[in-house]
């Protein structure tokens, strides 16, 4: 792992407003790991990152590369709504149809 992303789990962590007692509770994993991992001094796993990344509700890559994290918020926000418009497209016609129904009803339901 990189210092870089290192440091990116601390401040996603602290952006988060969670405990390293909260991260090491919540993926069931002992705070020294935590404490480890955020100072370098422990592999940090695949699967661990997709974890921190959920958990802090964080772009997997802003974990990983220091060009997405330098990038504006509006263009991290647009490279978001882009990699949603792929995955949209690749669903059917019969799931896209379930998408504007929930839609549809979560917007009703505002007014």
């Amino acid at each position: 792992m990189s210092d870089f992303t290192a440091k990116k789990l601390k401040e996603a962590r602290n952006a988060a407003n969670l405990s390293q007692e909260q991260v090491a509770k919540a993926l069931g994993i002992s705070k020294r790991k935590i404490i480890s991992l955020e100072a370098n001094e422990h592999p940090l796993t695949t699967d661990d990152l997709l974890e921190f990344a959920k958990l802090y509700k964080v772009d997997v890559r802003e974990l990983l590369l220091e060009s997405y994290a330098e990038e504006s918020e509006e263009q991290i926000l647009c490279n978001r709504y882009i990699s949603l418009c792929r995955l949209y497209d690749q669903l059917s016609i019969k799931d896209k149809e379930d998408i504007f129904w929930v839609i549809k009803q979560r917007i009703a339901g505002l007014i």
